[in-house]
């Protein structure tokens, strides 16, 4: 289904479905990947080919050494009165540095070795060029030159204080073509102008007005004039939910994402949209506000089926319980939902996400890491939620949330994300013999009313337990079991998510 502009209005539909998920968007060509000292000899030898074409010189002689180095050496002739005098090569030295000193010419020699980071296919110079530059994608263009603004060398002048009060720190006033450092969106970014030109996972975004590698009509500078088109920076001409995106230059990906922090400073725990905050139950209780919990995800199976709650806790990372993977050890076996509100995840703002890896904790302790294949777009929808201190307890009476799609016993609100609240309760009364009779350990905690009638239940495992701190919900538990679902007497019982601070940290290094 399109919208006015032709723009598919779900661009999350799979592609195996035989859906094209747009028009192909358009391409600064694209800079090429390959060995560099095979690179750097064909660029200099065609650079050498075409200049000495369009001055109508001849090829210039190349030593048996510099042969081997893929260097090219001048040659020069003196004149009877010192100078140096080119033979033919007028062209060749745009691109070689050059010093006259003492009426004789200097060419320092091109190193094989350079600085210059080449692993990947961004705009370089090695070779100390007029500018930097990258071999390209399009047969008909081996290299060219590449686009970048120069660095402010205007100097920054005091102001009149900063002589009287030397702790005042100068202000800078960057250049008119320096962007702002302040690179930001608000909302969904349908007025970000800034610089960014390149997707979540480090691709390079094709120009608007460009139709390679991608073909596409929707969205170029002469159907949106207003809409920041002129370059490939990412722009959000049809007001996404998820924020700025662009087409990239991947011929396997039309578009995607960027990854733009906003400009209120989005932290983890602290939800744009406020929670409701209800003292029910999620067995009987109240539908949450649309993406007032915005680190819940629904994990899901490969046909996309809920069947357990987690939560994310960096943008590629969510924690969840271990025994929610027991039906498959593979990856491949699951799916992440996010930014979503009712179960089927019909939102706009849903982000799907595959499993790159799973984590299983230590034996015996049901928590789980897993890492999502890419990171997740964050905004207002999705965001992570705060790891507590490492061994912190969570007092006594503490009000905590718990929130899921999870079985609501008819009770009402089923299909969407329930919440409820309830106090926390110290494990020594939780493991008395009319509560738990001892069965909650160390690494666990319990909550819920002593009474019953706010519980979790099936399907919300996996979910999250947050506590309200400074200003910010804290990740303290993670929904693991129970006796029944909201029994008298039968709290909740909890993964104790700092009992395993370190234990997350590490994963994440090692795994990242």
């Amino acid at each position: 289904m399109c919208d006015h502009t032709g723009k598919l209005q779900n661009r999350h539909i799979d592609e195996k479905m035989g859906v094209v998920l747009y028009e192909k968007k358009d391409f600064l060509r694209e800079c090429k990947e390959g060995h560099w000292d095979r690179l750097q000899r064909d660029k200099i030898q065609n650079k050498d080919r075409e200049e000495l074409a369009r001055n109508g010189g001849q090829p210039s002689h190349i030593s048996p050494t510099s042969r081997r180095k893929s260097i090219p050496t001048l040659v020069w002739s003196p004149t009877s009165a010192g100078n140096p005098v080119r033979r033919r090569h007028r062209a060749l030295v745009l691109h070689y540095r050059r010093v006259y000193k003492m009426g004789t010419l200097r060419y320092p020699r091109l190193q094989r070795k350079t600085t210059a980071d080449l692993r990947r296919n961004l705009c370089r110079n090695p070779d100390g060029d007029r500018a930097p530059w990258c071999y390209t994608n399009d047969p008909s263009v081996r290299w060219e030159y590449c686009k970048v603004d120069k660095c402010s060398t205007k100097p920054v002048t005091p102001k009149p204080d900063t002589v009287a009060n030397p702790d005042h720190t100068p202000e800078l006033i960057p250049s008119p073509s320096t962007p702002d450092a302040k690179d930001c969106k608000n909302d969904n970014g349908a007025s970000y102008r800034g610089p960014t030109s390149m997707t979540a996972l480090g691709v390079t975004c094709q120009a608007w007005s460009a139709m390679t590698p991608h073909q596409h009509s929707s969205f170029t500078p002469r159907t949106h004039p207003d809409k920041g088109l002129e370059s490939n920076q990412c722009r959000n001409p049809d007001g996404d939910v998820n924020g700025p995106w662009c087409y990239t230059t991947d011929p396997n990906k039309k578009w995607d994402y960027c990854q733009i922090q906003d400009c209120s400073g989005l932290e983890c725990g602290q939800a744009k949209v406020k929670p409701r905050k209800c003292f029910g139950r999620i067995v009987g209780g109240c539908e949450s506000k649309p993406h007032s919990w915005p680190w819940q995800i629904s994990l899901r199976t490969s046909r996309h089926q809920h069947f357990c709650g987690g939560t994310l806790i960096k943008p590629q990372w969510v924690l969840t319980a271990a025994h929610c993977l027991e039906r498959s050890s593979r990856p491949s076996s699951y799916k992440i939902y996010l930014g979503i509100h009712s179960e089927l995840g019909n939102e706009p703002s849903k982000q799907v996400r595959d499993l790159e890896k799973l984590i299983l904790g230590p034996p015996g302790k049901d928590i789980a890491l897993l890492k999502l294949d890419r990171p997740a777009i964050i905004n207002d929808m999705v965001l992570p939620a705060c790891l507590p201190e490492k061994d912190y307890i969570v007092p006594s009476r503490a009000e905590c949330h718990v929130t899921g799609w999870g079985d609501t016993e008819g009770t009402g609100s089923e299909g969407v994300l329930k919440e409820t609240g309830f106090p926390v309760i110290e494990n020594k009364v939780c493991n008395r013999a009319a509560f738990l009779a001892g069965r909650v350990k160390d690494h666990e905690m319990c909550a819920g009313n002593i009474e019953g009638g706010t519980d979790t239940c099936q399907g919300d495992s996996g979910g999250p337990l947050v506590c309200y701190s400074k200003n910010t919900f804290i990740l303290q538990g993670v929904t693991s079991w129970g006796l029944g679902c909201a029994n008298a007497m039968k709290p909740g019982v909890y993964t104790r998510v700092s009992k395993f601070v370190d234990w997350i940290d590490q994963q994440i290094a090692s795994n990242s």
